[in-house]
């Protein structure tokens, strides 16, 4: 089985662009996404390109779309996300599936 580009609880970075500077606050537009975002950057001018980073918190495979807590919670094409670090790499408890290569330690009564 394929695995899927992205999952939930991966980190994924987005790309910004600055559309324009106002007081000390620029507006965004995100690389997929066709609305605009504001943040307070003091050094970006227009033009500039930022790099956010976020968690993955959902996925349309059906629709190739992709909701990243960053900014908020902001929905863009799954293709325009890059992989930071996956899931399973920040998972260091281990996991119930059988066969994982770090399986969950079994639980010890307390006592």
């Amino acid at each position: 089985m394929k695995r899927p580009a992205v999952e939930v609880g991966d980190r994924v970075a987005l790309i910004a662009t600055v559309v324009e500077r106002v007081d000390g606050r620029v507006t965004l537009k995100l690389d997929g996404d066709g609305h605009s975002y504001s943040m307070v950057e003091p050094n970006a001018q227009a033009g500039d390109k930022l790099r956010l980073e976020g968690d993955v918190v959902h996925v349309d495979e059906d629709l190739g779309r992709t909701t990243v807590q960053v900014l908020g919670r902001v929905t863009v094409d799954t293709e325009s996300v890059e992989m930071v670090v996956r899931r399973c790499d920040l998972d260091h408890i281990g996991s119930n599936v059988p066969g994982h290569p770090r399986p969950r330690t079994p639980a010890k009564p307390h006592g």
